[in-house]
């Protein structure tokens, strides 16, 4: 059950905090997520946990906690075996629950790059690094877009989950491509690829058809499923992201199964087979 948000409102500001701080705590240990303990830095809400410690703007109990490694791996780590020293790129981080799991994956000598456009997100993200001391892994506060974009415009709702490139309103933020982003940090081979970035991803595709070169697996985060919700044909990108993936040379493979939310099914992986071989030989 989420915190009140009566009283989060009344209590979370300067001054009152202190007294929303211990309550906060208290219900999330109560609640069994596996939550040590929450206290408060520099305008986000920092939670302790078993795992590991995450960042939110504002006071997280209706995460279960102790699910959020198990949800990684069954989410994005279904196709794709993380070894040590694996270069792994996030393009859609938020808040970097994924990506912790993907820096304890591949070790000391991998690397994790972490691109995330909303900038309060960002805030989280970077808490994330620094409390858990993620030395091996890159964290970049821009979008990702098509080529010849300089800024995009991203949604600031509450729900961090949710926020989208929208051409009307929010928050302008620098733009970039996977491809620029690829080059300038000098990559050599990419092991892992995911994206998941609200419906952009048919905008991000036109940016990386140098990368898909260098890649030898990619998760795609479709979301058609939101089209049919809300009718906004922004968000209808499997059968074109598809296409792209498949024009490129990968094999592209659809995720159909029984039991999984419909968000995880409107997966698109795509392997490239050649540089799996040569890396296996």
């Amino acid at each position: 059950m989420p915190f009140p948000n009566f009283v989060r409102r009344l209590l979370d500001r300067k001054g009152l905090r202190f007294a929303l701080i211990p309550l906060v705590s208290y219900r999330a240990i109560a609640n069994r997520k596996e939550v040590k303990r929450v206290f408060y830095d520099d305008g986000l809400w920092i939670h302790e946990t078993s795992y590991g410690y995450f960042a939110y703007n504002e006071p997280c109990i209706r995460l279960d906690m102790a699910r959020i490694n198990d949800l990684c791996r069954l989410h994005f780590l279904w196709g794709y075996k993380p070894k040590s020293g694996d270069v792994v790129m996030d393009i859609g981080a938020g808040v970097g629950e994924e990506a912790l799991t993907f820096s304890r994956e591949v070790g000391e000598q991998g690397r994790v790059v972490c691109v995330e456009a909303r900038p309060l997100t960002f805030r989280c993200l970077q808490k994330l690094v620094e409390y858990n001391h993620l030395g091996n892994v890159v964290a970049i506060h821009q979008a990702v877009t098509e080529p010849g974009r300089l800024t995009a415009t991203i949604e600031n709702s509450d729900d961090y989950l949710s926020n989208r490139i929208n051409s009307s309103t929010g928050t302008p933020v620098a733009a970039t491509t996977i491809d620029a982003i690829y080059q300038k940090l000098g990559l050599d081979r990419v092991n892992f690829l995911k994206i998941n970035i609200e419906g952009a991803e048919r905008l991000a595709m036109h940016g990386m058809t140098e990368i898909l070169k260098h890649t030898e697996v990619v998760c795609v985060s479709c979301h058609d499923f939101l089209a049919e919700a809300t009718g906004d044909d922004f968000f209808r990108t499997k059968s074109a992201v598809k296409e792209f993936l498949q024009q490129n040379g990968l094999d592209v493979l659809a995720r159909l199964e029984e039991d999984l939310p419909q968000y995880v099914n409107e997966q698109l992986w795509a392997y490239n087979e050649s540089l799996m071989k040569a890396a296996s030989s």
